[in-house]
């Protein structure tokens, strides 16, 4: 399983880890999900620096000699490889997280370490080409790892001091300009990822807002046709039977015109949230005017029927309005089908078919479909 698709996304098991990958509490789980997700995705541009950095530590042994640096560029190599396990292998998806802040830590460790070695070297040439490395490192750090902004900002100071301590060591006269030069560009690294991290935020939950308007009803906020037939379909993969109960409000017609529109509103938005508190564990749709349909777990025609009693009883009870006291009732067909066998807009039909059965069996009841009853249904019709 890539880590993109892993529901412990960057959620560490080592608490010093965790704590370094905390994208902070402010958020909901699928934002905080989704910045997970462009974590995730940065396995190209953290390979191709650590393919640089390996690269720079290797040229550095060629000019350096130094054994140090061919130990470094080994370790540079293990980390590389730790990333595409961690983002890659599934046997290794419950250490994934840690192994993506490990890897991206020791990665940074391992750029400042040759930075050092050739800090304290007299190789100018090698000195600048390591410098210039580690700036443009950080700056693809703070544009790609801003969603966990304590581990992007122990990767840039690991990285920013190592050139600067042995600049500081050899020219101890700098060192006030360079510790105030080091906190400003901390200062400004951290503001442009909080400024990165509130409008990729903002942009998620707007992403998100859309997303749920477009698969809600706007007067009853219940799922909307697309947004059924979306919840719909994440459940035929389930092996477990299911109840499609079709239901029409009886008697709705006469409360909307009698007492108007508006109260006809808080009809269904009182219906809503009495089938929303009835059955909390199902999936409720309002198909359009006063129909509505319900999809819960459902193991017999007992509690099939068990269910369209309760819902009857809430439905019928008097509603409150702004004109005054108004009741309606509910008529209501039923369908029990497996979703593996029996397809949605199947058991619709059948649920219609039993709906029609129950409004011409005088209303106010609940009847479970009977193939037996599909033709004379369609004569009657």
């Amino acid at each position: 399983m890539p880590l993109s698709h892993n529901p412990n996304l960057l959620q560490p098991r080592v608490p010093i880890l965790n704590w370094i990958a905390d994208m902070g509490s402010d958020i909901s789980d699928e934002i905080r999900y989704r910045l997970c997700a462009t974590l995730a995705s940065s396995t190209l541009p953290a390979l191709l620096g650590s393919l640089n950095s390996f690269c720079i530590t290797l040229l550095a042994y060629a000019r350096l000699q130094n054994t140090i640096l061919l130990y470094i560029a080994l370790c540079d190599l293990i980390f590389g490889v730790m990333r595409v396990c961690a983002t890659n292998v599934s046997w290794l998806r419950t250490v994934a997280a840690d192994l993506v802040v490990v890897s991206g830590i020791g990665w940074a460790t391992m750029m400042a370490a040759t930075m050092v070695v050739v800090g304290f070297s007299d190789d100018t040439p090698m000195l600048i080409i390591v410098v210039a490395s580690g700036l443009g490192s950080c700056a693809g750090i703070i544009a790609r790892n801003y969603a966990a902004p304590r581990l992007a900002l122990a990767q840039v100071i690991v990285i920013d001091a190592s050139f600067k301590i042995p600049f500081c060591i050899h020219h101890p006269e700098f060192i006030p300009l360079i510790l105030l030069q080091g906190a400003g560009f901390i200062g400004v690294a951290i503001w442009i990822m909080r400024q990165q991290r509130e409008t990729t935020v903002r942009a998620i939950a707007g992403q998100i807002e859309s997303r749920t308007q477009s698969l809600q009803d706007p007067l009853t906020g219940l799922l909307n046709r697309r947004g059924f037939a979306e919840k719909a379909q994440s459940m035929r993969q389930t092996s477990s039977t299911k109840a499609l109960l079709y239901l029409d409000l009886d008697g709705f017609k006469q409360v909307n015109d009698r007492f108007g529109h508006g109260v006809g509103d808080e009809i269904l938005r009182q219906a809503a949230r009495r089938l929303s508190i009835c059955l909390p564990n199902a999936s409720i749709c309002r198909m359009g005017g006063d129909e509505f349909i319900v999809l819960a777990d459902c193991h017999s025609r007992q509690e099939a029927a068990v269910i369209g009693a309760r819902i009857i009883q809430t439905i019928s009870l008097p509603t409150v309005t702004s004109a005054g006291q108004a009741s309606v009732g509910v008529s209501i067909g039923i369908s029990l089908f497996d979703p593996m066998e029996v397809d949605l807009e199947r058991a619709m039909v059948e649920a219609d078919e039993a709906l029609y059965r129950a409004k011409r069996a005088g209303r106010g009841c609940a009847l479970l479909h009977d193939p037996a009853m599909s033709g004379a249904s369609k004569d009657m019709a």
